[in-house]
């Protein structure tokens, strides 16, 4: 079924279903996250009224949450092995298949007609002939697929049935226990809330509530994270509201709150964000130090610091200042003028936020654990010497696996006696000091954190 050439991936189209379909057809093809992804298609996302856009929403993030299941659906009835079907092909039946399986008040005949047409459109007639036969059957009679037996293959059924790549499965079950790998999967696999950080530089948690209140369907207070608040389903886009444009909050997740707590900036410290992404942890830096003293923001891509800088300024955080670096190879300028802290918020492989990042679980491999871990150590250790004697250096990654977590902290303070853990009163966090938080129990990412102390005579 050769594609058709030369039509843009941009081309633009009113119809919620499609747009759906173009954005993970991209996806597919770039390997890039997710979120970037959509910024590419922010303009036509945004040219759609709010139910169609809340719809190709539901479809994008549907659609790769329940990919494996979904392929399992569509076995039985395709003429062809999926591995052989084109990936745009295969992702027009998953995404028909989606709204039929999991969408209520989605018809069938509005599913399959529009799969067929988009084959049309991305392939050719043979290709719509295809996926028509394929949606006539499985539409009518996916309830009569059998999931894996649970007994028999365990991390083939997990894999199956709660929609995770098999080597992760098999991973799972064998660190938590099949009952409890199940248990986590169910919450990874539900539709998480956002939690919002109030800006305290600007409002409080109880005054953000009610600029939010008549934006967003429900909003709960944040058990842990003293600045944070919970909603569902925003009536409008998030950036669209006053309040964002005023700079009275961040998108954060609880969990990610709780790493720059550990932290624990002071006005009129000198503080490195290392690895500082857009700018999350970075801003809730700016309002914890009250804008008194400097916070120096790192990244190795320059986009990424532009849009940090952005972020600041809408926030009215003043004391951030921005650097490319690579946290692996640092300037010997960068040694010169030692921190009070240092977070080190690594590269990692994203395995704890699943809930938000469903693409993740197909672009991630077994070695990718391994690799990541090595990665993390390099960067730990390098960063360790911009520490000041007497100062605090925060490890955390958005990953519960032991490679990343306990394996590299293990490692770097075998190597660096210099640093010992910080005690912490956190119930969040072990006897030993350690941060770690995992879907299924709390309602928050899966993350891992600790703040370590470097001596004061070293």
């Amino acid at each position: 079924m050769p594609r058709k050439k030369n039509r843009s991936k941009t081309t633009m189209t009113n119809d919620p279903r499609l747009l759906a379909l173009k954005v993970l057809i991209e996806n597919e093809g770039s390997r890039f996250p997710l979120d970037r992804t959509l910024d590419n298609f922010a303009t036509d996302l945004e040219r759609l009224s709010k139910l169609d856009r809340a719809l190709a929403n539901a479809i994008i993030y549907g659609t790769l949450r329940w990919r494996e299941h979904l392929d399992w659906l569509i076995t039985p009835f395709s003429s062809r092995k999926l591995d052989q079907i084109e990936p745009e092909i295969l992702y027009t039946l998953r995404l028909a298949l989606y709204q039929v399986v999991f969408m209520e008040r989605i018809p069938v005949s509005a599913a399959v007609n529009t799969a067929v047409n988009a084959a049309k459109e991305i392939a050719n007639r043979g290709a719509a002939g295809f996926v028509n036969a394929v949606l006539r059957k499985a539409t009518t009679k996916y309830q009569e697929v059998a999931m894996p037996d649970k007994k028999a293959d365990p991390a083939l059924f997990v894999s199956k049935s709660r929609s995770i790549p098999l080597w992760l499965s098999r991973r799972w079950i064998d660190r938590f226990g099949l009952e409890t790998c199940l248990e986590l999967l169910d919450a990874i696999n539900t539709i998480p809330p956002i939690t919002l950080r109030a800006n305290t530089l600007k409002t409080d948690r109880n005054a953000l509530a009610s600029a939010m209140e008549d934006h967003v369907e429900t909003i709960e207070p944040t058990v842990h994270a003293e600045n944070g608040i919970a909603i569902t389903r925003p009536q409008t886009a998030l950036h669209l509201t006053e309040a964002f444009i005023e700079g009275l909050f961040q998108v954060q997740d609880e969990a990610a709150q709780m790493v720059t707590t550990l932290l624990d900036p002071r006005p009129g410290e000198r503080v490195l964000d290392a690895c500082a992404g857009l700018g999350g942890k970075t801003g809730h830096m700016g309002q914890l130090m009250e804008n008194q003293g400097e916070i120096v923001a790192w990244d190795l891509e320059p986009k990424k610091l532009e849009t940090l800088a952005s972020e600041m300024a809408r926030l009215g955080i003043t004391n951030v200042s921005t650097q490319r670096m690579d946290a692996l190879n640092l300037d010997s300028k960068a040694l010169a003028t030692p921190f009070d802290r240092v977070l080190v918020d690594a590269p990692c492989t994203g395995l704890g936020v699943l809930r938000r990042n469903p693409d993740a679980r197909w672009h991630r491999t077994k070695k990718d654990i391994k690799r990541l871990a090595t990665l993390q150590k390099t960067i730990l250790t390098n960063l360790a010497d911009l520490v000041k004697p007497g100062g605090i250096l925060v490890y955390a990654v958005c990953s519960c696996e032991p490679e990343e977590n306990e394996g590299v902290l293990d490692a770097f303070l075998d190597e660096r006696k210099d640093f010992t853990i910080v005690p912490q009163s956190h119930p969040l966090t072990s006897e030993k000091g350690i941060f770690k938080t995992y879907p299924d129990t709390l309602g928050m990412d899966g993350f891992f954190a600790v703040a370590m102390k470097k001596s004061n005579d070293s």
